[in-house]
């Protein structure tokens, strides 16, 4: 019976070896430390998680979060960097590390209150827009980020002033183009009218007087006079020194009065000059004003609902 003994020994040994208080423990350590990895984080205020989709809905308190905790703006961010930043918010807001006035819900009121009031800022950056259909987000994995980023708002400017309006500088730039391109035209179209009336005035000249075929004698004997005549009026204005200029190349060909006239016209082009000079400098300080009033008006409602949010928590 020795082989009984043994066996009855070996059942003994294991029997201990499963009431070991140290392997027990490990158990219930490992238990314990699994329960507590799945135990759910509670939020603040019963706010419910965010996830990278819920952008649009968000885009106004994230806005407030960056301006607010990181002195930002969301419009002078590009795709990348708000991208990055709303990965952080949402991190910070799942795991409930944000403040409590964060969570409450009239703290999201009052941002999406301030985003519909607040004036346009410039021009936007094109971004692509969250994809709304679940089939397409089950086929992508989270990993991708092809889809991920902000939409530009779609804001209506309020406010508008009533009366006539200060143009901008498209609009003078607009007009500048206009306006080069009807005085091309309109030189163009003299020139071509120079051209043929030069051209009429030719015909008429060869009608009345028709001149020699070309390679007789008459045709080259008037050739010869022509050229002689030419080295003659040379000759003359070289021996005659400085020739005297008459009053009509000087003072034009309507004397002191045309003169009068062009240095009018002179000073017209002078003042239309300086004109436009004044309408750029408006345009330019009207816009100037437009995004420090835009930008005072943004601070203004962020400290308000900064006040309104440490009331709220701090009574």
């Amino acid at each position: 019976m020795p082989r009984e003994d043994a066996h009855d020994s070996r059942r003994e040994f294991d029997r201990s070896r499963s009431r070991s208080p140290h392997r027990l423990s490990n158990h219930q350590s490992h238990k314990r430390k699994r329960s507590r990895s799945s135990k759910p984080v509670i939020l603040p205020l019963q706010a419910r998680p965010l996830g990278k989709h819920d952008f649009e809905a968000n885009r106004a308190i994230f806005a407030l979060y960056l301006d607010m905790q990181k002195q930002m703006y969301i419009e002078d961010l590009d795709e990348r960097e708000i991208k990055g930043r709303w990965k952080s918010f949402l991190g910070k807001w799942n795991r409930g590390e944000l403040a409590e006035g964060w969570y409450d819900p009239a703290t999201r009121t009052r941002a999406n209150a301030a985003a519909q009031e607040e004036p346009p800022r410039g021009k936007r950056r094109a971004s692509p827009t969250y994809g709304t259909n679940e089939k397409t987000q089950t086929r992508h994995s989270e990993s991708e980020e092809d889809e991920f980023g902000p939409a530009p708002p779609s804001k209506s400017g309020g406010g508008q002033k009533a009366g006539p309006v200060i143009p901008r500088m498209e609009d003078l730039q607009y007009r500048d183009e206009i306006l080069t391109e009807d005085q091309k035209a309109a030189r163009e179209d003299l020139a071509y009218d120079r051209k043929q009336d030069r051209r009429v005035q030719k015909d008429r000249l060869e009608e009345l007087i028709p001149r020699p075929d070309p390679g007789s004698r008459e045709r080259q004997l008037e050739k010869k006079r022509e050229v002689a005549s030419t080295h003659a009026s040379l000759r003359d204005e070289k021996e005659a020194g400085v020739a005297d200029v008459p009053e009509a190349d000087l003072l034009g060909d309507d004397g002191v009065d045309g003169f009068k006239r062009q240095k009018k016209e002179m000073e017209r082009k002078k003042t239309e000059r300086e004109l436009r000079k004044e309408e750029v400098w408006r345009a330019r300080a009207e816009e100037r004003q437009e995004r420090l009033t835009a930008r005072k008006d943004k601070e203004d409602q962020t400290m308000e609902m900064f006040k309104a949010m440490a009331k709220s928590r701090f009574g």
